[in-house]
């Protein structure tokens, strides 16, 4: 078993939506067996977001208290460390334990690279898991320390391969994909049978940003974000017969209306993410998933596969996803279907309607063998350290 330091956006943002993200990480590790700690630090000034409020601040109170409450909650026991870097100080242990903990680690595990202490260089290993494929690789996250890691995984499975344009910056990206732990997601009245007649769920959802950072341009081309693909889709609703729930977050009250106007739900995303409970149960209740991706994932042809759409398939609800490319490696068609044009997408949310049966039992086999956490973890812990680091 190996020891493992899990540095992540937990804090900083205690949204459930995000927080289930980089929590499934530890949670995964924990149940393996594995040795485990969580580290945070604040990155940037007034980096805090309190959901209830909606105000950001230096202050990780609320952010700490979420961690604690969603740890507790699954028996997770590990420490937590928050670094402040306007005080210099860290919360959840003295800087000598830090330390300790740090040198102590086999591997630290940067999730999404929104984290960096020169301390991380006394750990045994440092990996890099980029879950923004184009905009890590340009820059926006990994702090600028790409070259800090010793190896770099991403969800941009694609990433070297023909038709991805995604640039390799000198580096060699391995593929991994998120992991979810299943039995999180398997709500009683959701998950044990779909009965013979037709499905009582009335909606396929999906919880987004609106816009989560600014776009970039690489070899003269604009990568953006989900805004732009949604907006490509606006008529969507008129062509199909369920409705089609967004619940967003960062959309202005003329987003809202214009999408509302065209036929969609808007639901508040913060208001569903604020508890993780009702997150969980807002996933596991709905027909399935429906979602456009980041144009730059789309545009890139990156590969990726969605965090969210992970749960989704782990209450065994079919996911309908703009192709980003992960038709190159994951089955598709049945319980993951990907589209590419407005006329396509209204033809997988219909293919779901007629043969929903077929598509719940392929949901579920395709996480079981793709993104479980008892395979995609072992599989990740054995590129970074090697088979014989963690038997």
């Amino acid at each position: 078993m190996a020891k493992v330091v899990v540095a992540g956006y937990m804090v900083r943002h205690p949204v459930a939506g995000n927080m289930y993200a980089y929590f499934q990480y530890l949670l995964g590790l924990y149940r393996l067996g594995h040795e485990v700690a969580y580290v945070e630090e604040s990155g940037w000034p007034a980096s805090c977001f309190d959901p209830e409020t909606g105000v950001h601040s230096d202050d990780p109170t609320v952010g700490l208290r979420a961690v604690d409450a969603l740890l507790t909650q699954h028996g997770v026991h590990v420490p937590v460390f928050f670094v402040r870097r306007d005080t210099a100080t860290v919360v959840g242990g003295s800087k000598a334990e830090l330390r300790r903990t740090l040198r102590e680690a086999d591997l630290i595990l940067n999730v999404g690279g929104v984290c960096w202490l020169d301390e991380f260089r006394l750990a045994r290993c440092r990996a890099l898991v980029d879950m923004d494929p184009m905009f890590t690789q340009l820059g926006r996250f990994a702090l600028g320390r790409l070259d800090q890691h010793d190896i770099h995984f991403t969800y941009g499975a694609n990433i070297g391969k023909p038709g991805c344009s995604i640039p390799q910056v000198g580096l060699r990206w391995h593929p991994t994909v998120p992991p979810v732990v299943t039995d999180l997601w398997r709500k009683p009245d959701s998950w044990d049978a779909v009965g013979d007649g037709p499905s009582t769920k009335d909606r396929f959802t999906t919880v987004a940003n609106w816009s989560a950072y600014d776009g970039v341009t690489f070899a003269g081309e604009h990568y953006g974000q989900k805004s732009e693909e949604i907006m490509k889709l606006l008529a969507l609703p008129s062509r199909v017969e369920y409705p089609l729930e967004l619940a967003l977050a960062g959309a202005n009250a003329e987003t809202t209306a214009i999408l509302e106007r065209a036929g969609w739900v808007v639901r508040n995303g913060i208001s569903i993410s604020r508890d993780p409970d009702s997150y969980r149960s807002y996933v596991a209740g709905s027909r399935g998933e429906f979602s456009a991706a980041k144009n730059g994932y789309v545009k890139a042809w990156s590969g990726w596969f969605s965090d969210r759409s992970v749960c989704y398939l782990a209450a065994g609800l079919p996911v309908v996803l703009q192709d980003t490319g992960f038709s190159d490696w994951l089955p598709t068609g049945t319980g993951v279907l990907g589209f590419s044009t407005i006329a396509e997408a209204a033809d997988c949310l219909r293919d779901v309607d007629l043969r929903y049966r077929e598509h719940v039992r392929a949901a579920r086999n395709l996480v079981e063998q793709y993104f479980d956490y008892r395979v995609s973890l072992p599989a990740l812990l054995d590129v970074a350290l090697g088979k014989d680091a963690v038997d």
